[in-house]
């Protein structure tokens, strides 16, 4: 697992033809840069990154 600041659980399925595409909430609309995406021992993931600060947000989706 990568090192990560934030943890945000979603309430939606992965989609992979949309881990491009900025976040639409507007609490995660800072973390513009994509880190990794995929599924890890914890199930589907992506992180990204506030270019600004460093700041890792995780989003965790439903399996």
């Amino acid at each position: 697992m990568l090192r990560f600041d934030i943890r945000v659980q979603t309430k939606h399925q992965c989609d992979y033809c949309r881990v491009y595409d900025t976040p639409k909430e507007t609490k995660l609309l800072r973390f513009s840069r994509l880190i990794w995406f995929g599924y890890d021992e914890e199930g589907p993931a992506v992180y990204r990154e506030d270019p600004k600060t460093g700041e890792v947000v995780r989003i965790d989706f439903l399996h």
